[in-house]
Formats: structure tokens, C-alpha cells, sequence
């Protein structure tokens, strides 16, 4: 069953708002029976198909560009960039912290709300804040976008930490991407880029912090996010919160240390050296075949 479709634009305040507040979120809900699935992928009767998005993700990109807003796409799609083949469906951008809301209120202003809307909010997740978030629809297109701060993903979108695709798209390079995902304890995505671009247990000893201590202020302050953005019922809850005294080092070797148990048993472990890597296979990011 597809979501109610909504007219409703909220502004800049109702959206801060549900980001301070967001278990009390004010943004379009869907249906009750259906929101334990992933109502804001399941698109809008009579939305035109886009591809991957790349030409609408541009787009949004310069908007916030003439704005003088610093950008660059993270998460699952900065993980396809890099190789992995994850499925990603919405485009995470991330902004500075310090104009956040300034991003914010250019696509729930006019005249932006004449070709944005702001969609239905994706279902609460353990260590992650992006249900909080602002969630984007292209009108009249299968495309969503979600504006994210720089203090959630540790992601610099200065253009001279970032790398362009052949698309044009911008993503942060490889080494500040590793070391946000090891700074937020976002080790499942650091096991797709080890794989993706086949990176060793040297290569982390030379481009990553593995031994500095960990910003316990940091830390302590993201738990409390955590805790604040989680709903009471949800099981589990305790155990999306991060460690206050990891240990990148021995983590970071015992992901680099398991390339080759993560090939599953349908891949020929001959061909491939992980399990998004053939043998002989070059970098990913040179293939200008794909839609990145």
C-alpha cells in the first residue's frame, strides 16, 4: 500500500523543531499499518523514475552551492562511490553544522517548496540520528534526498577534503571518509570501504588515527542524542549507544583481518579478493560506467 500523498510544507522552524524534538517529529507521517515498513521509498503514484538520481542530486548540490553552503554526499551512496555494492535509496548530504539551518530553510522557502517537499520521515534506526533529519522529495520524481549536519558524520564537506565522481558528484576522499566512519564507530560501513577498495591493516597504520584517544565529549554528547531520538519501546535501545573507550586500533585489524571470511560462499573466492573485488580489478572510482 503506498503512503497518503500530502500537500503539507513545513518551515524552517516546524523542521528544527522535529530535529530538537524527534520522537515528537511534526513532519508528515505515513499510515500507521504501514510505517514499520520503508514508507518513503515506496514513492508517490505518477512519480517519474530517475535512474540513480545522479542529475537531481547535482542539482541539489549547486542549489546549496549558490547559497555558498559546503556539500558532499555520505553515507550508503559514498560507500557505492568507493565500490561497495550496497543498494542505496535516498541521497545523504551533509552541510556544515553551523548552516544547517540555513540548508534547511532554502528547500522548505519558497520558491524551492514549488519543486521540494518535505517527505515522510524514515523509521527510527539503533546509532543513527538520520530519522531526525529533514527528508526531501523531488515533486513529480522518485527522488529523496536528507540534509544532514557535519557533527553527525564527522564528514568535512570542504572542497579541498572532498573528490568529484565523473558525474560531478562530491564525495569526501578516502581517507576522511575511513577515519569518520572510525570516529563514529560506524564499523559496519568501514568493513564495506576495507572491502571496496581492498585497504590493509598498513594502510590504516599510515592514514588513521588508530591510537589517539577518543573524544569522550564527543561521544558522550552523541549517546545522549542517541537516547533522546529512540522511542521508549523500541528493544534494544542501550545497545545502539557508542563505546566511550574504543579501541580503533585492534578494531580497524580485525576488520582488515577478515577480507576473506566476509566472501560468502556463493562467490569464488579464486576470482575475488573481496568480496566486491575481483582479481586484477582496478579502482572503482575509475570506472566511468557507473552512475556515481
Amino acid at each position: 500500500m503506498q503512503p497518503q500523498e500530502t500537500s503539507e510544507v513545513m518551515d524552517a522552524d516546524t523542521i528544527q523543531s522535529s530535529i530538537t524534538s524527534p520522537v515528537e517529529t511534526n513532519a508528515p507521517q505515513a499510515p500507521e499499518h504501514v510505517r514499520v515498513r520503508a514508507v518513503v521509498h515506496l514513492g508517490t503514484p505518477g512519480d517519474v523514475h530517475c535512474g540513480r538520481g545522479v542529475n537531481q542530486a547535482l542539482d541539489v548540490i549547486r542549489i546549496l552551492d549558490d547559497h555558498s553552503i559546503p556539500s558532499c554526499v555520505v553515507g550508503v551512496k559514498a560507500l557505492v562511490y568507493y565500490g561497495s555494492y550496497r543498494v542505496p535509496i535516498d541521497w545523504e548530504i551533509c552541510v556544515p553544522t553551523e548552516q544547517f539551518d540555513q540548508a534547511i530553510a532554502l528547500f522548505t522557502s519558497s520558491p524551492l517548496t514549488e519543486t521540494y517537499e518535505v517527505w515522510h520521515p524514515i523509521q527510527p534506526q539503533l546509532r543513527s540520528l538520520v530519522h531526525t533529519y529533514p527528508h526531501f522529495h523531488l515533486r513529480g520524481v522518485e527522488f529523496y534526498f536528507i540534509l544532514m549536519p557535519t557533527f553527525d558524520c564527522l564528514v568535512d564537506p570542504n572542497p579541498d577534503l572532498c573528490e568529484k565522481s565523473h558525474s560531478g558528484i562530491p564525495y569526501p576522499k578516502l581517507e576522511p571518509f575511513a577515519r569518520s566512519l572510525l570516529g563514529t564507530q560506524n564499523y559496519s560501513d568501514l568493513e564495506d570501504l576495507i572491502d571496496a577498495m581492498d585497504l590493509t591493516a598498513e594502510w590504516g597504520n599510515e592514514h588513521l588515527p588508530l591510537d589517539d584517544p577518543p573524544d569522550r565529549e564527543y561521544l558522550e554528547k552523541k549517546n545522549a542524542m542517541f537516547e533522546a531520538a529512540l522511542p521508549e519501546d523500541l528493544p534494544g535501545g542501550r545497545l545502539g549507544l557508542l563505546s566511550l573507550s574504543p579501541r580503533p586500533r585492534r578494531e580497524w585489524e580485525k576488520m582488515v583481518g577478515g577480507k576473506q571470511r566476509r566472501i560468502g560462499d556463493e562467490t569464488p573466492r579464486e576470482r575475488f579478493i573481496t568480496r566486491f573485488r575481483k582479481v586484477g580489478s582496478g579502482d572503482p572510482r575509475e570506472n566511468t560506467r557507473r552512475e556515481v
